[in-house]
Formats: C-alpha cells, structure tokens, sequence
C-alpha cells in the first residue's frame, strides 16, 4: 500500500472519530423538548372567613382637653396683665412695710422694759421642715401658681421669661367666676421645700406673689 493511499485511510478514519464524536450532540440539540406546562402552585388552602367587629373605645365619654387638665384649685388674684400683677403687688409690699414698721415700735418699746433673763423656748429636735417632709401628705407632687392673668399674650410672655431662667414654666387655661383666666405654672415638684424655694426665688424677681399648690395627676 503506498504513502497515498495510507494517507487517505487515516484522514478518513480520523473525519469517521470527529463524526461520532460531535453529530450525536448536533441532532440531539435539533430535536424539539416537551415543556411540562402542569402549574406547581398548590391549591388553595379551606380557609373559614373570621369576621372582625368594628373597634369600640373602651371610654364612653369624650377626653377633656388637655389644656384643662391637672388644674389645682386656686384663689390667686386675676390681674389683667403682668405689669398690672407687678404693680398691685408693689403696692402691697410697701403697705405691709409700713404696717410692719408702724408696730415695731411698740413692741421694741415693750421689750426693752423687760427684764434680760426670761427663759429661752425649748428647742424641738425636730425642724418644721423635717416635720412637713414626713407627713403622709407631702408625698403628693406641688406645683408653684407664679400668676393669673387674663391676657394670654402676657402669659405666654411670662412663661417664656421663666423657661430662659432653667424652670419648666406651662400655662393652662382656666375657667373661673371672673371669666377664663391663663395660669401660669412651675413645676411639679415632688418635695414641698423645693416649691417654696421656687416660689422664693421667682417672687422678688418678677414682682409676684405665686403659690404652692398640690398637684394630683
């Protein structure tokens, strides 16, 4: 057999191993696949409708406004503003000053008289104020009233003025016999002795006369 012929007998053995190699793969890619077109999705589950009545409020009356709430009762002066609140207390700070110093004399009068060695008062050990913090009814929270005004600008003013000062300063409206009035409040404060410290603090300093009052929330 000659170089030729051997030639011939392996390159067509060679096209012979490509074709059983690639053309089962090329009519398998040729012939159509049967798309299963069953859903997966499962079917829907018996369910009992569950029927779910309108919500009813647990209070039958209507909240009041929370403007109104936690308003201690008070006979403060109504004043129509500050500066009428400032004046009348003024006033009645140097008539105070001048009964004071009317009945001193007197009663300086009276003592010089007497002779040096009356007896001193026993002293209690225990401070007025001491006594006050244990009673059972200091364990309410207090409130200081610094004014009762019926303009609301003013005491929104107020309010204002002792909020730049470090105190925690409300208003609430309130209705009395002389008509709506807004009071001005500090507070609360759960010790009695640090009210009146408040109250001592604000009095001299904007001309008022405020009150310690109880607060029940």
């Amino acid at each position: 057999m000659n170089d030729g012929l051997k030639q011939r007998v392996i390159g067509a053995l060679v096209l012979a191993g490509i074709a059983v190699i690639f053309l089962p793969d090329f009519f398998k890619e040729q012939q159509l696949h049967q798309v299963d077109t069953r859903t997966q999705i499962p079917a829907k589950p018996a369910m009992t409708p569950v029927v779910i009545e309108t919500p009813r409020p647990i209070i039958d009356e209507p909240l009041p406004d929370p403007d109104h709430l936690y308003l201690p009762e008070s006979d403060q002066p109504v004043a129509e503003d500050l500066s009428q609140l400032q004046a009348a207390n003024e006033a009645s700070v140097a008539a105070s000053s001048e009964r004071a110093a009317a009945s001193a004399q007197p009663v300086a009068q009276s003592t010089s008289s007497q002779p040096s060695s009356l007896p001193r008062p026993e002293s209690s050990s225990s401070s007025p104020s001491q006594l006050s913090s244990s009673a059972p009814e200091e364990l309410n929270a207090w409130v200081v009233q610094v004014a009762s005004l019926r303009s609301s600008e003013s005491a929104q003013r107020l309010r204002k003025q002792l909020q730049d000062r470090g105190y925690k300063a409300y208003v609430r409206q309130a209705q009395t016999g002389q008509g709506e009035v807004s009071r001005v409040f500090i507070g609360p404060k759960l010790d009695k002795a640090l009210a009146e410290t408040v109250k001592n603090e604000v009095d001299p300093v904007f001309k008022v006369n405020s009150l310690v009052l109880r607060f029940k929330p």
